[in-house]
């Protein structure tokens, strides 16, 4: 963060604003083209102080947001997450159904604690059945698990940065003061009114937005890909084929390889016959070969 920082005063360094200005520009700019394509923005703050502040920017702009945690795979699993938040909302309809009121005490209770917990977890990502279009993150050092999910799937990162930071790991860099609460407000209003300006822009050129059917419906669509099993499989066994069982035995004196290699081509043509129902016709019996005589020892 050297090259953001103005100077130091009594061991405290200075953020040059003239950068932090820079970077809200383009912020800006580049929020309002992501939402004017008909892509969403996802807002991701999980510190104490700052998790009202998050949830104003989806009050605001409706949305996604994350303020209580990042749970692992929010981008790169996005299948599973789906399939909780279809989980959240058939709990929701049994509450709503009076479920609660056909079961018991203690059951209601475990019912409530693990409604409050999914919810807790999901409930500002409950309207997001897409990936987002841009991720703006507040402190990239607390919230590296969701921009390295980000940046894996290829989607950019905004990022208000401290003096403590690491800059590299953002497409954007806001530089500001990420635990004060009254500079990340200043900076999330610049970009709320970044998002309006996207919409107003989105409804002005006739982008189209997907629904969440259409959106469903490609999710379920694409091919999903299947975990290889962890053993290895053994060969199936082919009447006749190379994984049948073979005995070897020893060469005697004076016998060949075209002697011992007779039965066994008898045995794979007789194959096929007895898989079709023909009767298998006997091998010929072959003549017995004269004993060596027993060598002196």
């Amino acid at each position: 963060m050297e090259p953001y920082i103005h100077g130091s005063r009594n061991g405290i360094h200075i953020i040059d604003l003239r950068l932090t200005i820079k970077g809200i520009l383009r912020a800006r700019h580049f929020i309002r083209e992501v939402v004017a394509s008909g892509l969403d923005v996802l807002f991701v703050g999980t510190k104490p102080q700052i998790q009202a502040e998050t949830r104003k920017v989806h009050e605001a702009t409706k949305m996604h947001y994350v303020d209580d945690r990042w749970i692992g795979g929010t981008l790169t699993n996005f299948e599973v997450i789906g399939s909780r938040l279809a989980y959240l909302e058939d709990l929701e309809k049994k509450e709503s159904e009076g479920y609660l009121d056909t079961i018991t005490s203690k059951e209601a209770a475990r019912f409530g604690r693990e409604k409050r917990k999914v919810w807790r977890n999901l409930h500002g990502i409950r309207d997001m059945f897409r990936l987002p279009g841009v991720l703006v993150v507040i402190d990239p050092k607390t919230e590296r698990n969701a921009v390295r999910e980000a940046r894996r799937m290829g989607i950019p990162v905004i990022g208000i940065v401290d003096t403590d930071g690491d800059p590299d790991t953002c497409d954007i860099v806001i530089p500001a003061n990420d635990d004060a609460i009254r500079s990340v407000s200043l900076v999330f209003d610049k970009l709320v009114k970044a998002v309006t300006d996207g919409k107003q822009l989105r409804d002005e050129r006739g982008v189209e937005v997907q629904g969440r059917e259409e959106a469903i419906a490609e999710i379920s669509s694409a091919p999903v890909p299947r975990p290889r099993s962890g053993g290895r499989r053994r060969p199936k066994a082919i009447p006749g084929g190379l994984t049948r069982s073979v005995e070897i035995a020893p060469m005697e004196e004076g016998g060949t390889a075209t002697q011992e290699a007779e039965p066994v081509a008898q045995e794979a043509e007789a194959a096929p016959e007895a898989e079709s129902g023909a009767p298998a016709e006997a091998p010929a019996e072959s003549t017995p070969e004269t004993e060596a005589p027993p060598t002196e020892e």
